[in-house]
């Protein structure tokens, strides 16, 4: 890893070819490998996170492709259009959370 505070990398961040990341920290900007995540294993509750996510994904995109339940979620959720996709995501998080007590 190393450390830069070079101009033409002030405000650098991302990773090229997969082979190196920039990131900022402060006004610094880190050069490290791209991070390998092959063998990383998730916990059970990661686990129950992404599938939810993958649910609430397949339910949003549902309410969006049919004109007349989006219409009725934008009222329900008293948001705008741009903004309806993200608020369905967290509207199932929360009756996922509901139904499960958490």
């Amino acid at each position: 890893m190393a450390i830069s505070e070079h101009l033409l990398l002030k405000k650098m961040s991302g990773h090229v070819g997969r082979q190196i990341v920039f990131k900022q920290y402060g006004n610094k900007t880190i050069v490290a490998k791209y991070p390998d995540m092959s063998n990383r294993t998730l916990s059970p509750r990661q686990l129950r996170v992404n599938e939810i996510m993958e649910e609430a994904n397949a339910e949003a995109k549902r309410i969006m492709a049919d004109e007349e339940l989006s219409r009725e979620a934008q009222v329900r959720l008293n948001v705008t259009r741009n903004k309806l996709y993200t608020s369905l995501i967290r509207e199932y998080f929360k009756a996922v959370r509901a139904a499960e007590g958490e």
